[in-house]
């Protein structure tokens, strides 16, 4: 099994990767964590480029079979001595496997030509809690939908939404836009109803159409969407709380909304 040295340029590129976004959109490639994340993306066909592992895990059942993987696939793997592996990822206890993978999001006019009915696309208006995305796209996938356009906000292959995650986002199609209103123009364009996710006097999540294209539209944590944009949208829905709870986390309320637009089917398909 090849070992790298501490000086080799693919490590110099996976450090770089996992603190720099700018340089994440300029290589096109981000940095995955973990073995088990790292097997998602070998499993949902993702081109993941470079494999490492630190040189005291060859032992491990886990690393040592995702080693032999990639380099059955003909995937670039191999390990480094720990202490050069833990300036590798972006935590302070990093998981015995890093691995870099090619950007894979959609154009935002293919994802958006995608919505059906019964499948609501789900838009993050300049969201920056890493965590929230990463959970945001979790249940976009549990609940079947068509997928997530994110318009501005925390990059997608930031480390902790890959790892929030938990794989969806090698499998779920998204789309980039710089911002919200270029993204409701969009969708406006393409016949998908927009509606708007916020904190009261929406309508009752279960009146969202869903019996034709649709798209709800979560803004920033702590501001919410701006009113200029809510009244560009078709419509506006809350999830509905008890007296004294002034709002819902943001990726909270997104999956709750979700369900209830999904639940009807996602139910009879799970019943299958």
């Amino acid at each position: 099994m090849r070992e790298f040295p501490t000086g080799a340029s693919g490590l110099r590129r996976l450090r770089r990767l996992a603190r720099d976004s700018d340089y994440r959109a300029d290589s096109g490639t981000s940095v995955v964590e973990g073995p088990v994340l790292v097997g998602e993306a070998i499993e949902a066909g993702r081109d993941v480029r470079l494999v490492v592992a630190p040189t005291s895990m060859v032992g491990d059942p886990i690393v040592s079979d995702l080693l032999a993987r990639a380099a059955a696939l003909g995937i670039e793997s191999g390990t480094v001595v720990d202490r050069a592996f833990a300036g590798l990822t972006s935590t302070r206890s990093p998981q015995p496997a890093v691995a870099e993978v090619a950007h894979h999001d959609v154009d935002p006019e293919v994802l958006v030509g995608s919505v059906r009915p019964g499948r609501p696309l789900l838009v993050l208006a300049e969201l920056a809690d890493p965590g929230n995305v990463g959970t945001l796209f979790r249940s976009a996938e549990a609940f079947d939908a068509a997928g997530v356009l994110v318009a501005g906000g925390v990059d997608p292959y930031n480390p902790k939404v890959v790892r929030a995650a938990a794989g969806s986002s090698f499998r779920l199609p998204f789309a980039r836009m710089a911002e919200a209103f270029e993204a409701i123009d969009l969708l406006a364009a393409a016949g998908v109803e927009v509606w708007a996710a916020v904190p009261c006097g929406g309508a009752p999540v279960v009146e969202v159409p869903v019996d034709r294209a649709v798209a709800l539209v979560l803004g920033n944590e702590p501001r919410g969407l701006s009113e200029e944009l809510v009244v560009a949208c078709a419509g506006s829905a809350t999830v509905a709380t008890v007296r004294g709870v002034e709002s819902l986390n943001v990726a909270v309320a997104g999956s709750v909304a979700l369900y209830e637009m999904t639940r009807d089917r996602v139910r009879y398909a799970g019943s299958g």
